[in-house]
Order: C-alpha cells, then structure tokens, then sequence
C-alpha cells in the first residue's frame, strides 16, 4: 500500500514538472515572435518627432507626400519663387538653403540661375500655417528647335550684340559669338541699323540670354 502512494505522488510530481516545464517554453516561444530585442517600440520618440514637426510647422511626413507646381517664374530671390499657373493664378514658395535646384546642362545650379519669364517645377511641402517650402526647384526644358524671328535692327555692336523690332512689336536683344554667321556674306555692308534682318538662334533653357547663330541679312527694298 505504502509503495503504491509512494509511485502515485512521484507521478504527480513528474506531471506538475512536465506542465510547468511546457508553460516556460511557450512563454519563451511569445516572446521570440514578439518585438525583437532592441526594436522596442517607444510611442515617447514618436510623439517628441511630431511636436519637433509641429514646432517646425511641417503637416504629416516631411519626406512624405509633397506638392508639385508648374508654371512660369514670375519672380525669383534667394528666399521664394513666384510661379504663374495655368489657370492663371499665382503661387508664392519659399527657398531654402537646403531646396535642391536643378537646371539642365548646369552641373552645380544654383538660386541666381533662374529667372523671370523660365518655366518650372517646383516640388513643396505644406506647413500647418498653410506656407509652401520648396524642396526642389527644376527647370523644365523647351523644345531643342532653332529659333527664326525677322525684324528691323535698331542697335548693332559688331561682334558683341543685336536688337532688333519684331514683327510683334517687341525688342529682343542677341548676343554674338565668333561662331555667329552673317548670311549671304556679300551683304555684310548692309547689316546696320535700320536693316531688315533674320535672326537665326537656338533655345537654351539654362539662360534666358539668346545668342544669334546666323543673321541673314535681307535685300534693301528698292522704292519705286
């Protein structure tokens, strides 16, 4: 009898540490599928970064959703650009020191390369105060055509530059090259002020400067 109860408490012992051996390894088990060591979750840092962004008066993920405008550069300084849109409205954003700005054909572009009358991309982020800083500005390229305007030249420095009055009725100003050809040659003589002209130049996105290629020169018209 006695031996009997003796084997009865030995198996339970052996079943109460087979259970309690089984219930570590399951905690052990939760844990490992859980938060990794060293991932701990810290809702305090997250918190701390969004009243660093609200103190900053970003909305949301700064490196996350941003605005795109296009339009045509209205007005430029090292603080803001002005873009005017589309639909003929106008939008002001501010620049930074770290808004990237892009110009095509210029390696190392900066603030001073752009200018009114260019068209541009600008890539911005909105603040609570409803303000847009700039994160990238780009230069958007025209088309790589040749340029023909006919007009009458009203100033003319050999070598250096030529203005002339379009048939629009504006004045536009070239800059000459010692590539700029004068078309034919035999009427050099007649290129002067008051001479009925074509200017020939390329559309060079990285300035608003023009360079005349060619200036073919017309023939005089013979007054009857």
């Amino acid at each position: 009898m006695k031996t009997k109860r003796v084997l009865i408490i030995l198996a339970m012992i052996v079943a109460l540490f087979i259970i309690s051996t089984q219930s570590v390894i399951a905690s052990q088990t939760v844990e490992a599928k859980g938060t990794p060591p060293g991932l701990v979750k810290t809702p305090g840092a997250v918190a701390t970064q969004k009243a660093v962004d609200k103190e900053a008066g970003v909305v949301g993920n700064p490196h996350g959703k941003h605005e795109n405008y296009k339009g045509t550069i209205t007005a430029v300084d090292a603080s803001s650009i002005t873009l005017a849109l589309k639909d003929g409205t106008t939008i002001t954003i501010a620049l930074t020191a770290e808004t990237r700005i892009h110009i095509p054909t210029v390696k190392e572009a900066a603030v001073d390369g752009l200018a009114t009358g260019m068209t541009a991309m600008v890539q911005a982020i909105r603040g609570q105060d409803d303000s847009l800083t700039a994160r990238k500005v780009v230069l958007v390229p025209g088309k790589p055509t040749k340029m023909h305007r006919v007009g009458i030249v009203t100033a003319y420095a050999v070598g250096s530059s030529i203005t002339i009055l379009a048939k629009d009725g504006q004045l536009y100003t070239y800059s000459l090259t010692e590539e700029t050809k004068i078309l034919p040659i035999e009427r050099l003589d007649l290129l002067i002020v008051g001479a009925r002209v074509t200017i020939i130049s390329p559309r060079d996105v990285s300035t608003l400067n023009q360079t005349a290629n060619g200036i073919v020169v017309h023939p005089p018209v013979v007054e009857e």
